[in-house]
């Protein structure tokens, strides 16, 4: 018999109303965002905070780490990135742009980090998930898809391709357990480097189709300089978990979401060995052993996730 275990876990988030007692539908929960920056531009700052505005594309792009796609002529990025260290307040010493396109299947986040000193990025470590990620120079993001405020999604890059992501629960500690599926490229370039990223809208949880309203915020690393900086202006008290706030991210508008997908996600495994011992009694010459399991994700609703896992080996199998 297999060992079976079996969790849920879920992240905290508004949901549509419930139907009352005798099957009479309420419609879903609406959130009007701020009136979004008037094309061209894609960002706008006043006194009430930053909001982005997402453009649509008709085609997929190639995620390649080459920045020859003609949108990237066409619309104009987000800059201006804010230093919260060492200089808090400050503009970054580096320019950021950042794309934030879309289409009917992913979410695309496009940065183009110039560098002064491209001889001096510091980038090695490639290990999912491995915080000396954010020792490198790197660019993240975090996507509110709820826009409760509270709760987030994050993802961090380096400058050669290492990868972190993870969900965040009223602003807390990361769970780097979650591991969506996602394309992600970099590049060099001269003066700088550069990261593509396409994000599957089934990847990712939100409210349901139509058009949307986030929560966004990028930050960028410069680790020569020791210096950070995000789109929005934060503390130094912030370091380099400004992203994880949600409270105090832009404001995302302009996406339209397909219907919200449920997740079903499967994770075989399989080991062997061959084994040799002159020595046991009685002798063992080539002993092949094999061992297996699975680990599957099902997403119950929006904001609960199931989690069966047959044989686990613990060693081998994320949790």
């Amino acid at each position: 018999m297999l060992p079976l275990l079996f969790s849920a876990s879920g992240i905290t988030a508004p949901v549509a109303a419930a139907a009352p007692q005798g099957g009479l539908q309420l419609p879903p929960t609406q959130i009007f965002g701020p009136p979004p920056p008037v094309a061209p531009e894609v960002i706008a700052r006043d006194a009430s905070g930053v909001t982005i505005r997402a453009t649509r594309i008709d085609e997929p792009m190639r995620i390649d780490g080459v920045l020859n796609d003609a949108v990237y002529e066409l619309v104009r990025p987000m800059s201006d990135f804010i230093q919260n260290d060492p200089a808090e307040g400050e503009p970054a010493t580096e320019r950021t742009e950042v794309w934030l396109l879309f289409d009917d299947d992913n979410v695309y986040v496009v940065a183009r980090c110039w560098e002064t000193r491209p001889d001096r990025i510091i980038a090695s470590e490639m290990r999912r998930d491995n915080i000396r990620i954010v020792r490198d120079d790197n660019f993240a993001w975090s996507l509110d898809t709820f826009y409760d405020r509270r709760n987030v999604v994050l993802f961090e890059v380096s400058a050669v391709g290492g990868r972190l992501d993870a969900q965040l629960t009223n602003e807390s500690q990361p769970n780097l357990d979650w591991n969506p599926v996602y394309d992600v490229s970099v590049g060099r370039i001269d003066g700088g480097w550069v990261m593509e990223a396409a994000l599957p809208f089934k990847s990712l949880r939100y409210r349901g189709e139509g058009p949307q309203v986030w929560g966004f915020q990028a930050r960028r690393v410069n680790r020569w300089k020791n210096e950070s900086s995000y789109l929005t202006p934060l503390s130094a008290a912030q370091g380099l978990r400004g992203h994880f706030r949600a409270s105090l991210a832009a404001t995302l508008v302009g996406i339209e979401a397909p219907p919200a997908s449920r997740l079903f996600e499967v994770k075989p495994y399989g080991i062997g060995d061959l084994t040799t011992s002159p020595v046991a009694s009685p002798p063992i010459a080539n002993e092949i052993g094999w061992d297996g399991g699975v680990d599957i994700k099902y997403g119950v609703t929006q904001g609960l996730t199931a989690d069966f896992t047959a044989n686990p080996d613990f060693a081998q199998v994320e949790a």
